[in-house]
């Protein structure tokens, strides 16, 4: 029992040791005493009293203006939806986001990608060629409804 304590006793001291040496390396890395406020806001907040339900810190609202249409642009094929991301590609390809089983279609047929508040359709020089609304485009900005056509694979653009 008695070499139990001692043991804890070592631990308890080698414990506060490691804090200190840690707390010392931070101070030389930051350049900053222990518990110095990082700036002056959380100075002030510190001085001042403040009840339980304030925060510590103001934060500033962040907004996502000019992401919505791009987190809710869908591409829908028959009953099946998929959500666009920057880069997303169609294709026959392993490569692709969309794997099409169409022999018309090239291993990676087109591209999409965000254009300001919307979306384009870029053909990557398929041998077929890419149709939006039956015309043949080689690049073109998506409306909702809007159809794509990828061999005999047609698409529909939508914006939630």
């Amino acid at each position: 029992m008695w070499r139990n304590t001692a043991a804890r006793s070592e631990g308890v001291e080698f414990v506060a040791g490691l804090r200190s040496f840690l707390g010392r390396i931070i101070q030389v890395i930051t350049g900053k005493r222990r518990g110095q406020a990082e700036n002056m806001q959380e100075k002030v907040s510190a001085e001042s009293s403040l009840s339980d339900d304030e925060p510590t810190k103001r934060y500033e609202a962040f907004s996502f203006k000019g992401r919505d249409r791009q987190c809710r642009a869908l591409l829908r094929l028959g009953t099946q939806v998929f959500m666009l991301q920057p880069g997303f590609l169609v294709g026959r390809g392993a490569s692709c986001h969309l794997r099409l089983s169409d022999p018309r279609a090239s291993r990676v047929h087109a591209r999409f990608a965000p254009v300001g508040e919307g979306w384009e359709v870029q053909d990557n020089a398929s041998k077929n060629g890419t149709f939006l609304n039956g015309q043949r485009i080689k690049r073109a900005v998506l409306r909702h409804g809007d159809t794509i056509r990828i061999g005999q694979t047609v698409l529909t653009y939508e914006e939630r």
